[in-house]
């Protein structure tokens, strides 16, 4: 191994060959605070060692220089390090065979060195009768250092345990091969070859997706995830050579003929020849990777199977989007599509059969989630996202879908992060179910009913007046407070003593068709709800209060600013204009940001938790995606949701956010539960900046927009680190 003596010559290292890292917390105790600090230039003193197996770096010396590769860095030599063992992240075990761990000079957590993910004794994997390491062990690690964001790490898969207590085993770091030339345009014709490919990646800037799909051939050198058919994808590494150096990363992309893996597929390996189709992008402006879901093996070793045009469907489009000339599947993808990652315009019409059922129909939200293709067969599918039930209404009871039915849907589209054709959430209904229709269709936001009433307590709104006022007031609340008058039709929250309101639907008989939704509205008198009867279907009610067509779609009273006046003619005096509780949903606006507290939601020990609505209309939307395990709500240790492995949280907010910060529970013994180090941010389809702070903060930060999806990311699905969600502040755009 060459030696590196001179300032000059570590200095000159910051120009290296760009290398893939997963996401890794800082190995900082305090971040921020003395000499080990993110892109901090001076030097660390008790800097020994010139990094040869001869005189090894200690660990302020490796982070000296790592300091001097510069941001996303990486040596072109293996270094040795070495130090003794502060902590272990994650313990050698023979399902990974690595392990991930810090040292330091002399085992304090001052300047700790991260060793990510490197192999054990003589560069092999761990198996069963190696010795685990522990906090104290003596260790040598030989491995490329890189300066991930200020992490001064091991490359990942570029390291292993060279000595262990004085024991060492040999092993030889990789030989080094220079990288390929860069060749290829991209094109289906003249694929891009890896060293292309890296090329025109950081051509792309930090988390920008390519503008189209490109082909890059090359050699499967590293599976992190096997294809799988639970989720049809894989994610693997490939080289010029075949070996991990000079990789690209291919993130959960499909199978040949751009389909989902199934039985009888043949399954990749290491060494197999590639060619891959897809959206590109330089992650966080060090990894570059395939855009989730944007990709699929065009050729495996010689072999296609089509899919050369990823975006197209097979079939041909019929149907003019009318409810008389309906849109078929096709025809739907094709238009959704045109429209890009926003909203129609209109509404359309489309008529398939239910293909695939992902979602199914449930009193509990009254929507579905499926898909639907022209003959029913899993081809050319359009995804129907969330649509409400027949007559545009949540589903209360009915046939339930099945595959083969027949159904018209309608309601307006979206091609969703510009690669997933679908229905607006909660923008789409069912319109017909095997040639069965129900009234209220024809508009997804217009009442079928008569408006009646000027909204004053001598001439109350009817339920129809009140939401066309709402959809005029828009997603703003109303300047007034108006009265409503009704039937109950269906009672989603009791009243109660523990918050003192409820959430219920009121018409103008009691059915469930032109519904207005009052939502946690305070009881008579404009007090909480200490006793006194309670509602039941049928129950004729006036309401009083402001309201707002929330998130654009569903006209309700503002929460905290609306209260029962009158329950079947009985009335009580009105209380003072304070009255309210602007937070019975959790929320509350501070210095740093508006804040939302899991124990302001009142969920019952170890609930299954979905959406929960904050004060100001934030939707936080907890999912289970790919996880064995759906998160919950545990009241232990102040109150969290703990999100386990790949599960996913969905903050909408009521404007732009531009920062979100989770405060996850304190740790217990020893353990933080502040997420696996896969966990990542996601908005507007791009990841975002993501810091963890401590063990209880988790900041997501460099973009502007209304969602941002979470995701507790994990190589399998359960294990790892829980994210145990506390609390919430969300600092939202000027």
């Amino acid at each position: 191994m060459k030696k590196l003596f001179s300032k000059l010559m570590l200095m000159a290292m910051a120009a290296m060959t760009f290398v893939a890292c997963e996401d890794v917390p800082e190995p900082y105790d305090k971040p921020g605070t003395g000499n080990n600090q993110p892109g901090k230039v001076t030097e660390i003193e008790g800097a020994e060692g010139d990094g040869s197996l001869a005189n090894p770096f200690n660990s302020a010396a490796a982070l000296n220089f790592g300091t001097a590769l510069g941001a996303g860095g990486e040596s072109t030599d293996y270094m040795y390090i070495k130090g003794k063992v502060v902590s272990i992240k994650e313990q050698f075990s023979t399902q990974y065979g690595n392990g991930t761990f810090y040292i330091s000079a002399d085992g304090t957590k001052a300047n700790q060195f991260y060793a990510f993910r490197v192999l054990y004794l003589g560069n092999k994997k761990f198996v069963n009768g190696d010795d685990e390491i522990k906090v104290g062990d003596e260790v040598i690690v030989c491995g490329k250092i890189t300066n991930y964001n200020g992490t001064i790490e091991t490359a990942q898969g570029k390291g292993f345990l060279y000595s262990l207590n004085g024991v060492n085993r040999g092993g030889e770091p990789e030989p080094q091969t220079p990288a390929a030339d860069p060749t290829g345009d991209g094109t289906q014709a003249n694929p891009y070859n890896v060293s292309g490919v890296l090329n025109y990646i950081k051509s792309l800037g930090s988390d920008v997706n390519s503008p189209e799909k490109v082909y890059v051939k090359g050699k499967i050198s590293q599976i992190k995830e096997e294809f799988t058919t639970q989720y049809g994808n894989g994610t693997f590494y490939i080289s010029d050579d075949g070996k991990a150096s000079n990789e690209f990363y291919v993130f959960r992309t499909l199978y040949l003929g751009n389909k989902k893996f199934a039985n009888g597929d043949t399954q990749i390996k290491v060494g197999d020849d590639v060619i891959i189709c897809g959206n590109v992008v330089n992650f966080k402006g060090n990894t570059a990777e395939t855009v989730q879901n944007s990709s699929f093996i065009y050729s495996l070793n010689g072999v296609t199977e089509g899919g050369d045009t990823p975006d197209t469907p097979s079939g041909e489009a019929k149907g003019s989007g009318t409810l008389a000339d309906p849109f078929n599947a096709v025809a739907a993808i094709k238009y959704a599509q045109s429209v890009g990652d926003k909203e129609s315009d209109k509404e359309v019409y489309i008529k398939g059969k239910v293909s695939t059922i992902k979602e199914q129909y449930t009193t509990q939200y009254g929507n579905a989630t499926f898909y639907i293709s022209e003959d029913g067969k899993a081809n050319d599918e359009f995804y129907v996202f969330r649509a409400l039930y027949l007559g545009n209404q949540k589903y209360a009871s009915g046939d339930l879908l099945k595959q083969g039915d027949d159904v018209i849907i309608c309601g307006k589209v979206t091609c969703f992060k510009g690669n997933t054709p679908e229905t607006v959430q909660n923008k789409a209904f069912l319109y017909s179910l095997n040639g069965k229709t129900e009234s209220g269709g024809g508009g997804n936001d217009t009442p079928s009913g008569e408006a009646k009433g000027t909204g004053t307590l001598a001439d109350p709104f009817n339920a129809v007046a009140a939401i066309k006022y709402a959809q005029s007031v828009g997603e703003k609340e109303s300047d007034k407070e108006v009265y409503i008058k009704g039937k109950v039709s269906s009672i989603k929250e009791q009243y109660g003593t523990q918050y003192g309101n409820a959430t219920f639907n009121i018409s103008e008989d009691g059915k469930a068709n032109d519904e207005f939704t009052v939502f946690r509205a305070l009881y008579l008198g404009n007090q909480k709800y200490a006793s006194g009867a309670l509602l039941k279907q049928g129950d004729e009610v006036i309401v009083c209060g402001k309201v707002t067509n929330y998130k654009g779609n569903t006209p309700e009273t503002v929460q905290g600013k609306a209260y029962l006046y009158s329950l079947n003619g009985s009335t009580e005096s009105t209380g003072d204009d304070n009255g309210g509780n602007n937070n019975q949903g959790g929320g509350e606006q501070t210095a740093d940001g508006y804040v939302i507290t899991m124990a302001d939601f009142g969920l019952a020990n170890q609930a299954d938790v979905a959406t929960l609505t904050a004060g100001d209309g934030t939707t936080l939307t907890f999912s289970q995606e790919g996880g064995k395990n759906a998160p919950k709500y545990y009241t232990a240790a102040g109150g969290s949701v703990r999100m386990y492995a790949q599960n996913s949280l969905t903050i909408t907010g009521s404007k732009n956010i531009t920062k979100v910060i989770i405060t996850a529970t304190e740790p217990y013994q020893g353990t933080a539960y502040n997420g696996n180090d896969q966990l990542y941010g996601e908005a507007g389809g791009t990841k975002v900046t993501m810091k963890k702070d401590g063990d209880q903060l988790v900041t997501f930060s460099g973009f502007n927009n209304k969602t941002l999806k979470i995701v507790n990311d994990f190589d399998s699905n359960s294990g790892g680190a829980q994210l145990r969600v506390m609390k919430v502040t969300i600092v939202y755009a000027q």
